[in-house]
């Protein structure tokens, strides 16, 4: 008898254990399980389409989209294993970007699109791409916000003299930094001051290096003009301008290729406790 009980609990378990509700919207299970349906290509690309035509109407621009997901339930439920942006001449904000790259480096992402805004369900990593053209970066300086960077740098600067504006010109792959400025007893015309200056990250931040300057200025010290240009720094302030959302990301590299500025690294999205 004690043997027939301990096989009917075996089965019993084993029934029960088969019939259990699987969570088919886990990480686990989505990644474990090898997905194949016949309507998951075709739900592929109406999201793919549907994300070109949201991108053309946020940013004027044509992106090429490659995307993937698990299964259609979990991607009409807004998770999907990988996805990877191209765009060119991308209108954010009224800034022209001449190129953007975004890829998914998580396998795992998942976003409730059904809110407003939408909200990140779990923790995703990108690498991103972008290029910055001279056009671009100044039409950045134009914002509000650098006028409160301005006020900041001729706090310290005075009252030796005041900054009115800056701009930038990149040439032969060089970057210079124009300074409109004056001195607060002058009544006469702005001058100008322009440095050369190349860029690098350290502990993630945009530093100028490789300082010059023509020597009609006179003999002004290098390092005065660097610490200059890491106060006015015009990069850090367009690449904060366009991320708008604040994410926690990375710059991992910068320079000059065709006369644009290209910026890498990665942003981290932190997603909301399921």
């Amino acid at each position: 008898m004690k043997k027939i009980i301990i096989a009917l609990s075996v089965i019993m378990f084993t029934i029960i254990s088969a019939h259990a509700q699987v969570d088919r919207l886990s990480q686990e299970y989505l990644q474990s399980t090898n997905h194949f349906t016949i309507t998951k290509p075709f739900t592929e690309f109406a999201v793919k389409r549907s994300i070109k035509a949201a991108l053309k109407k946020e940013t004027k621009a044509n992106f090429d989209v490659k995307f993937e997901g698990y299964t259609t339930s979990s991607i009409k439920k807004g998770i999907f294993k990988y996805i990877e942006l191209k765009g060119n001449d991308v209108n954010y904000h009224d800034i022209v970007i001449p190129y953007v790259y975004l890829k998914s480096l998580t396998d795992y992402n998942y976003v409730d699109y059904t809110q407003t805004p939408m909200v990140f369900k779990s923790d995703m990593t990108y690498e991103y791409e972008l290029l910055l053209s001279e056009d671009a970066i100044n039409y950045a300086l134009k914002d509000s916000d650098y006028k409160k960077v301005l006020t900041k740098v001729n706090r310290i600067a005075s009252p030796l003299f005041v900054i009115n504006d800056v701009s930038v010109k990149v040439i032969d792959n060089k970057m210079y930094i124009v300074t409109s400025y004056n001195f607060p007893i002058a009544r006469g015309k702005d001058r100008t001051f322009v440095a050369q200056s190349d860029f690098e990250i350290v502990d993630g931040q945009i530093k100028a290096k490789n300082v010059s300057i023509d020597t009609a200025y006179g003999n002004l010290g290098l390092n005065k003009v660097a610490n200059l240009i890491n106060y006015l720094n015009p990069l850090d302030f367009t690449l904060n301008l366009l991320d708008d959302n604040k994410h926690n990301g990375t710059i991992e590299s910068i320079n000059i290729v065709d006369n644009n500025v290209k910026v890498s690294g990665k942003i981290y999205v932190k997603g909301a406790n399921q």
